[in-house]
């Protein structure tokens, strides 16, 4: 889960920002209890893919050879089975119900032949290409990942964040081991340095005390698992599709872009009321974080 998240929402002061708090996570780190997600989730030969539509939620759990179970949420509402439509390949299928806000749909997906799975909640359509194979492991690819990320410097990203119903885009620089620069389309900025941290309300700097920051804690995906990569990131092109998820404090599906150093271009997150995109770059560049003067 990213770090950053909970750093910014803490004391942003938009209408937007405090319903995802509300709805993901609060203050501190301490995520909020799931309330629904797919028992297959925790099996290591799972696919684990998620789409949204503004506040709509999908997310899968698929098997090679059957079955899918479907995670579907409506801001942080679980949906029942009966208010699903789900077809696979063009037919219609009837979905049984495995738990709070989660469908199983029988079908003999990932055994030799690509297949298309749709989910219809009202009027919106959420679907899923699934391969004729189950895609190769992508642990490795993400051990690497993480080394990789965790030793850089300094790197610049710019994070969208949205509940499902607007968006607040966060310009963000990093300088390990603990200095971290936001800057936000609300007008909100804010610097940490170590157990420092400056908020800019009114045109002051105000400086108070903080619980300390590691910036290897910022990346999305820490603590993610069930990694597999899908293929390149766009055809022709030599990034990497890595997808993965994690179910604690709440479900998460990852979508990662990975160069051949094994460096993240771009991250999806996509969790109840909780959509997050982050664009990466300027690695290990030339960014210094110093205490804020002025405005």
């Amino acid at each position: 889960m990213s770090r950053i998240a909970w750093i910014a929402l803490s004391v942003a002061a938009t209408a937007l920002i405090v319903a995802v708090v509300s709805a993901a996570f609060v203050v501190g780190g301490k995520g909020t209890k799931s309330t629904g997600g797919a028992p297959i989730a925790k099996d290591r030969s799972a696919l684990m893919l998620a789409k949204h539509d503004r506040d709509l939620l999908v997310g899968i759990a698929a098997r090679p050879g059957g079955p899918v179970e479907v995670a579907a949420f409506r801001a942080q509402t679980p949906l029942p089975t009966s208010d699903l439509a789900v077809s696979l390949d063009g037919r219609q299928v009837d979905p049984t119900q495995c738990g709070t806000g989660c469908s199983r749909v029988e079908g003999g997906v990932m055994s030799g032949s690509p297949a298309r799975l749709s989910v219809r909640v009202g009027g919106s359509e959420l679907a899923f290409g699934l391969p004729a194979r189950l895609p190769r492991s992508g642990s490795a690819l993400f051990a690497r990942v993480q080394k990789t990320m965790g030793a850089l410097r300094s790197w610049r990203y710019v994070e969208r964040l949205s509940s499902g119903r607007g968006a607040v885009v966060s310009h963000i620089a990093v300088q390990a081991p603990n200095r971290l620069r936001l800057r936000s389309s609300t007008g909100y900025r804010l610097v940490i340095i170590g157990r420092r941290r400056w908020d800019l309300h009114s045109g002051r700097w105000e400086r108070s005390s903080f619980s300390g920051l590691s910036v290897s804690e910022l990346f999305m995906w820490n603590g993610a698992a069930h990694a597999r990569i899908l293929g390149p990131w766009r055809p022709r092109s030599r990034l990497k599709t890595l997808a993965a998820f994690h179910a604690q404090p709440f479900p998460a599906w990852f979508r990662l872009a990975v160069d051949e150093s094994g460096r993240v271009l771009e991250a999806e997150m996509i969790a109840q009321s909780h959509f997050m995109l982050h664009d990466y770059g300027d690695f290990n560049g030339a960014i210094s974080i110093r205490p804020p003067t002025g405005k």
